[in-house]
C-alpha cells in the first residue's frame, strides 16, 4: 500500500501547522523541518508547545524515514510501513493540528 505517503503526509500536515502558528506570531525566519525544533521555536510565545513534543518526536521519525529511504536498513518504504503507521500518523497530526489552530484562531 501507501501507507509510507500517509505517515509523510501527516508530518508535513503538522509541520505546515506550526509554521502557520509562527508566521501568525510573524515571525519572519521559519525554516525547517523537524517538529521537535518548530515546537522549540513556537515556545518563545507559548510554553504550552511543549505538550506536543511526543507527537512532534514521533512524526519528525515519519518524516526523515520516507523522505530518505536510504535510513532503511533494507527493504522499501511501501514495505516499511503499514496501516497501523498510517493511522498513527494521521491520528498525530490530528492532534497537532488542533493544537496550533486554537492558537490561531
Amino acid at each position: 500500500g501507501r501507507h509510507n505517503l500517509a505517515c509523510f503526509m501527516g508530518q508535513q500536515a503538522a509541520e505546515k501547522a506550526i509554521k502557520a502558528y509562527l508566521y501568525h506570531k510573524r515571525v519572519e525566519d521559519v525554516w525547517g523541518h523537524s517538529l521537535l525544533d518548530l515546537c522549540e521555536d513556537a515556545k518563545l510565545f507559548d510554553m504550552m508547545f511543549d505538550t506536543v513534543k511526543a507527537e512532534a518526536r514521533q512524526l519528525d521519525k515519519y518524516h526523515y524515514i520516507t523522505r530518505y529511504p536510504e535510513f532503511l536498513p533494507n527493504g522499501t518504504c511501501s514495505e516499511a510501513f503499514d496501516e497501523i503507521d498510517a493511522e498513527r500518523s494521521i491520528e498525530l497530526s490530528t492532534q497537532v493540528l488542533g493544537f496550533a489552530k486554537e492558537r490561531i484562531v
